[in-house]
């Protein structure tokens, strides 16, 4: 096979033994990586898919956030909008540096990688990929997703988002904007968020965003709505009622998509 994931994951832990193992953002970042292998390689085994897929479903994982560990250590912050898009530096490092090739030596699978990575944080997949690109394209964003879901539920909040604390979560409102993009089902776009209960609420709706069944029925396994929700204790009597509302339409709406699909 072209793809050798373990000889990739070895390459991976040099590459970031270079960060401060002891930097919370590092090390989430760490574990955010191997847990969305670990999804990717779910999901594309319940599509019943190739070997070779389901490998390189795995390197695109490995990669998909590399760019992460630099904007990490140099602006301590994930947040794309104010300091830089962590998947188009990541490409550039790996494809404009060269750095791909110590994490697999044919170029075979080098276009459809690039375009998992760069498409994985965007609102959406960008038109004109072909079957294969948009198939990993596709996986990552759900695994990228899925494990986010299990981020939210067990990191701390400081490791998260500078910009987030318990304090200031619970102490805050969800925008009507927001709540309002929440109840009808769509995906909150980023740069629209303008309080921190609105960067909450934008986690939970990435359920709207799901390519396959695989993520969806995770994340009800795992029980993710309901920890995600109990997390908080909301001091603002309207926002604990929204998100008792925003509860019942996710668990619903998870289970419509998982009998439908």
């Amino acid at each position: 096979m072209l793809i050798d994931y373990n000889q990739a994951r070895k390459e991976f832990n040099k590459y970031v033994s270079n960060y401060d193992y002891n930097d919370s953002k590092i090390k989430l970042k760490i574990i955010h990586t191997f847990g969305v292998v670990k999804m990717s390689e779910y999901i594309a085994r319940d599509l019943k898919l190739t070997d070779e897929d389901i490998e390189l479903a795995k390197l695109i994982a490995l990669l998909h956030d590399i760019g992460r560990f630099e904007q990490a250590k140099v602006f301590s912050s994930f947040n794309d909008y104010e300091t830089m898009d962590h998947a188009e530096y990541g490409v550039r490092i790996l494809f404009e540096e060269g750095l791909i090739r110590k994490f697999i030596e044919t170029d075979k699978y080098d276009q459809i990688i690039k375009l998992a990575i760069l498409n994985h944080n965007k609102y959406a997949i960008e038109e004109g990929l072909k079957e294969k690109e948009l198939l990993h394209a596709k996986i990552i964003r759900d695994a990228d997703k899925t494990d986010n879901f299990r981020v939210k539920a067990e990191e701390d909040f400081d490791a998260i988002n500078s910009n987030l604390s318990k304090h200031s979560l619970e102490n805050d409102r969800i925008t009507d904007k927001i709540y309002d993009r929440f109840m009808n089902k769509k995906p909150i776009i980023n740069n629209e968020r303008e309080t921190t209960m609105d960067m909450w609420v934008s986690h939970l709706a990435f359920i709207f965003d799901y390519n396959f069944n695989s993520g969806l029925k995770y994340i009800k396994e795992h029980n993710y709505i309901n920890v995600l929700v109990d997390r908080l204790n909301y001091n603002n009597p309207k926002t604990k009622e929204q998100m008792e509302k925003i509860r019942s339409l996710s668990i619903k709406f998870i289970e419509e998509q998982i009998n439908v699909r």
